[in-house]
């Protein structure tokens, strides 16, 4: 029964996300988020797309369908595996013989961040998907699917690689050494399969993703512990802190712990990540931004973790209440509640996820309408901010409707009918070029002129 009820419960949440994303506007937040989408989009004219390690080519693979109907198609897609992430990680409190596992459900969702997330074209929802998929299956008594499928994270997402050595220490303790070679699987089949394109079986490794330093900076050891109370919210950072208290009543007070599978598989996992994550950021190494949705990867492994601190809260109700286990849990699930709904910090993640900013509003009211009126033949484009290809309904990928600023050092290479657009935001800081340097260039033509309601300007220009 309970198994029905969350399925229930979990079908209603996805149909309201979906009629959510439907009549809202929003693209997650951010380029990368657009950049994913059309990696997807074009695959399927350009199929050496889906081995591209910045697209990660597993998160491709499954994306590209969805992806065919338009941004809505990719946000349909990740709700899907946000919500089916939700839904696989309640069973797996039930396979771990959790009280409560309904809660999981409260806790992926009754938080400011989750869910706005899974209105974009990230790939981190469905990263989410494959780990707590893999967990699933190993902890079901399929340890060789298990396995299988965890030999695709690294192409899901590069830091998930190191997920791999969890996943084989767990076979090793539970007499599945035999079948730790499957954990190759998903290097084997990318790189005799993109061989066929990238002329290499090698190519995965002679292709590294962003093998340089960071382009971005570097912050302070705290910065994700601090961006985790904003994305859950204060009251579920206390029970993540209590399921670590819990998590040692158990291992040496109790002695119940079950070390030879949560151990590796939740903590382990979700540990990996956060410190790795934490180091990278705090040493400005290997390309990192400091962006906290790279923890979304392993959010549902923090939920079971969560859930042991909300099973402590229960036991130390039942003892401070004369039975009454739900008093306390009860009272964090609706201050967590009154927070979510209340705070200016769910109001910001659901802002700028669900919801177009100024400018991409001004993109898509006045720049794509005249330039589609003025210039209906003109297909190809020379632009940097991605959400431009969107107004304009052009592919941003594609190097036959869009090329970025570098050509306009090279304008006589450039032998199609093109228009430049230039923006303060993205060619300015990129590329060092100043509006006044293009206006001075005597081989374009300046069309037309907007000011944003923010004040930035974007101008149009066309090879003379």
């Amino acid at each position: 029964m309970t198994k029905r009820i969350l399925l229930i419960t979990h079908a209603i949440i996805l149909l309201v996300l979906w009629v959510l994303a439907f009549f809202t506007d929003g693209t997650g937040g951010g380029g990368d988020s657009i950049t994913h989408f059309f990696f997807a989009q074009l695959a399927w004219k350009e199929p050496i797309n889906f081995f591209d390690h910045w697209g990660k080519p597993f998160f491709t693979l499954f994306a590209s369908p969805w992806a065919q109907f338009g941004f809505i198609g990719i946000k349909f897609f990740n709700i899907f595996c946000g919500v089916f992430s939700s839904y696989l990680t309640a069973l797996i409190a039930i396979r771990l013989s959790k009280p409560w596992p309904w809660a999981i459900t409260i806790m992926a969702f009754v938080a400011p961040a989750y869910y706005t997330f899974l209105f974009s074209g990230l790939t981190e929802p469905f990263s989410s998907l494959v780990v707590v998929g893999a967990v699933y299956l190993c902890l079901s008594g399929k340890m060789g699917w298990g396995l299988f499928l965890a030999s695709f994270l690294p192409f899901c997402r590069s830091e998930a690689q190191v997920f791999l050595l969890f996943f084989f220490v767990f076979a090793v303790l539970n007499k599945g050494w035999k079948l730790t070679p499957l954990l190759l699987s998903g290097y084997l089949i990318y790189g005799l399969v993109g061989s066929l394109y990238l002329e290499s079986p090698l190519w995965i490794f002679e292709v590294p993703y962003n093998p340089t330093g960071s382009v971005y900076g570097h912050g302070e050891w705290l910065h994700y512990v601090n961006m985790l109370t904003h994305m859950l919210g204060v009251p579920f950072i206390i029970l993540a802190g209590l399921g670590l208290i819990q998590f040692l009543r158990k291992a040496f007070i109790q002695g119940s712990f079950k070390w030879k599978s949560e151990l590796w598989l939740v903590h382990g996992i979700f540990f990996s990540l956060l410190v790795g994550h934490t180091v990278v950021w705090a040493l400005g190494i290997y390309g990192s931004a400091g962006l906290s949705r790279t923890l979304i990867t392993v959010f549902p492994l923090l939920w079971l973790i969560m859930l042991d601190g909300l099973i402590l809260l229960k036991d130390t109700s039942a003892k401070l209440f004369a039975g009454r286990s739900y008093i306390l849990p009860l009272t964090i699930i609706i201050i967590q509640a009154g927070i979510t709904f209340t705070s200016p910090v769910s109001k910001y993640y659901y802002n700028a996820h669900l919801k177009l900013n100024v400018e991409d509003r001004f993109i898509n009211s006045e720049i794509g309408p005249f330039i589609k009126e003025k210039y209906p033949d003109i297909r190809h484009f020379v632009i940097d901010k991605p959400y431009l290809a969107i107004g304009l309904g052009i592919n941003f990928i594609d190097p036959q409707e869009r090329s970025n600023w570098n050509v306009y050092n090279h304008l006589d290479e450039l032998t199609q009918p093109s228009l430049f657009i230039f923006d303060q935001q993205y060619i300015t800081v990129q590329y060092g070029i100043e509006l006044q340097q293009v206006r001075q260039e005597q081989k374009l033509e300046e069309l037309h002129e907007w000011t944003s309601p923010s004040g930035l300007k974007y101008v149009l220009f066309q090879k003379k």
